[in-house]
């Protein structure tokens, strides 16, 4: 057996070498606000740290079909399958330096799932859909900023997980990310999180199959948001966390709006004509695109 001596000798010999350090390149500067990655922001679900997505087995049925909007925002619609579901999904696509994302209050608990229109046209908005939760009381569920007005209190719980956030620009924020809201121009609670990092967020409902109202950004300065038909919220997750499957836009993060009856997607093409899918209920607010 060699001794400890021998060994020595050969180390400063130079036959054994000790291993290289290899370098790292710095870190390059972001070019969009920084969010939080998946590890640092808590899931609300004790095991989703140690849930990992799976392959999604979703397909685009043909190529997704693109109509220009005013500016350079546009309409998508696509059909994505799997084990012979299909999903048909309407999007508006918009880059937020040439937009503002606005909330837009509608307090009148009687007037319609059609009053999207109207209330898009007093806005000036290009395109909009409809916003978050609301209560039998037609207050809305969680707090609600409108040009810096403020109604209902912020809530924390396993619906309402995010809230979309306009301070110049727009963000998709985690409740834990939430500090101060008095800045703000613009807030809307919602939920639940559905993709977070690109990645699905695990164990959400896979049952239930109905229409859904989404947002999501790639996180920089572009932006989707839009209707997803028959399709429960598990399915719309790994749908848009799916590479390739929103076409050139890899999502970042997504948030769930309210669904169901309260779905409702409105948008003007190049052209000015203007396209209207009401929802079935009344609503208590809308998000809307304006132009800068």
């Amino acid at each position: 057996m060699r001794s400890l001596a021998f060994l020595l000798t050969l180390a400063l010999a130079g036959c054994v070498q000790p291993r290289a350090v290899v370098e790292t390149e710095p870190p390059q500067p972001s070019l969009a606000p920084r969010y939080p990655s998946w590890d640092e922001v808590p899931a609300p679900w004790p095991d989703a740290a140690v849930v990992r997505p799976t392959p999604s087995g979703w397909r685009l049925d043909a190529p997704a079909e693109s109509q220009p909007l005013i500016g350079d925002a546009s309409v998508q619609n696509l059909s994505v399958s799997r084990h012979g579901h299909s999903v048909e999904v309407q999007f508006v696509l918009f880059d937020s330096r040439s937009y503002e994302l606005k909330v837009l209050d509608q307090p009148e608990d009687w007037s319609g799932g059609g009053k999207i229109t109207e209330c898009m046209r007093k806005a000036g908005a290009i395109a909009g859909v409809n916003g978050g939760f609301f209560t039998p009381q037609f207050t809305p569920m969680g707090l609600m900023i409108t040009d810096g007005q403020k109604t209902g209190a912020w809530q924390s719980n396993k619906l309402l997980t995010g809230a979309v956030v306009v301070h110049h620009t727009p963000q998709l924020l985690w409740n834990t990310e939430v500090r101060d809201t008095s800045s703000s121009s613009d807030l809307l609670q919602a939920g639940p999180r559905l993709v977070d990092a690109g990645r699905a967020v695990p164990n959400l409902e896979r049952r239930k199959h109905a229409t859904r109202t989404f947002i999501a950004t790639d996180g920089a300065q572009r932006w989707i948001f839009g209707l997803a038909r028959n399709v429960s919220l598990g399915e719309l997750a790994d749908i848009l966390a799916t590479p390739g499957l929103m076409p050139d836009f890899p999502v970042h993060r997504a948030l769930n709006l309210d669904g169901g009856r309260s779905s409702a997607l409105y948008y003007r093409t190049a052209d000015g004509r203007e396209h209207t899918d009401p929802g079935w209920s009344t609503v208590r607010n809308y998000l809307g695109i304006v132009p800068r």
